[in-house]
């Protein structure tokens, strides 16, 4: 992901005359979630790590503001060999369209005739890569603005618990502003550029038997291509 950002900066930074934009960046946090929403009212904390084209590490805070719709704030750190970790930051949103099981008097999970799960909403991305090379700098500034799918099924296990396999598909926005400049001669380059991309995530989520944990595990591509890795903890349960 970075690699190609730094790429494109560092070519501004020695004076090309545009910049021009050879791949998506993609998401620096993944999926890791299903379509199932979260309780009402409840707060989930999470942890995630990214091991892609540039390696990441955040947090998140979900809550569940309705019986169908969840939120996340997310924040973290992002960076490859070419340059020091840098903050970003991104939020989402889902709403459950489909539940493939829902709770009947007794609060027990009953079948439904959806197929599965399913959830929509829009997510936001952003970050910014400062660098320098000799007497030039530079900075690079990444907004990400789209819409998500999300599918899933819970499967439950004779040992307890469930997993769930998921997948996510999102199309997106993405803005990249470039500012650079030559400490020797004053000269400073601005330019910027836009364009339209698509990812998609595949994984599953474990939860086990009367645990507040939530595991994990996909593979994404979508510019920053690699696996990620997470853990949800469920406040209050």
């Amino acid at each position: 992901m970075k690699r190609s950002i730094l790429s494109l900066s560092l070519a501004a930074l020695i004076m090309t005359p545009a910049v021009t934009r050879s791949e998506p960046v993609g998401s620096s946090f993944g999926a890791l979630m299903t379509a199932q929403s979260m309780a009402q009212g409840r707060a989930v904390l999470g942890g995630r790590l990214g091991v892609a084209n540039a390696t990441s590490f955040s947090t998140s805070m979900g809550y569940g503001f309705s019986n169908s719709g969840d939120g996340r704030v997310k924040l973290g750190v992002v960076g490859d060999d070419l340059t020091e970790s840098e903050l970003v930051l991104g939020a989402d949103a889902k709403w459950q369209i489909l539940k493939a099981f829902e709770a009947n008097a007794q609060g027990q999970p009953v079948r439904t005739k959806n197929p599965f799960d399913l959830a929509i909403g829009p997510f936001v991305e952003w970050f910014k890569v400062d660098y320098g090379v000799s007497t030039m700098r530079g900075s690079t500034t990444v907004s990400q603005l789209g819409a998500q799918v999300v599918g899933s099924y819970p499967i439950a296990l004779k040992a307890g618990g469930s997993i769930s396999p998921y997948g996510r598909i999102n199309a997106r926005n993405e803005w990249l502003s470039l500012e650079a400049s030559d400490a020797t001669t004053g000269t400073i380059l601005r330019d910027s550029e836009s364009g339209f991309a698509v990812g998609l995530n595949a994984g599953a989520a474990w939860r086990p038997r009367s645990s507040p944990i939530a595991l994990f595990g996909e593979i994404q591509w979508d510019g920053n291509n690699g696996v990620f890795f997470g853990m949800d903890y469920t406040l209050g349960r």
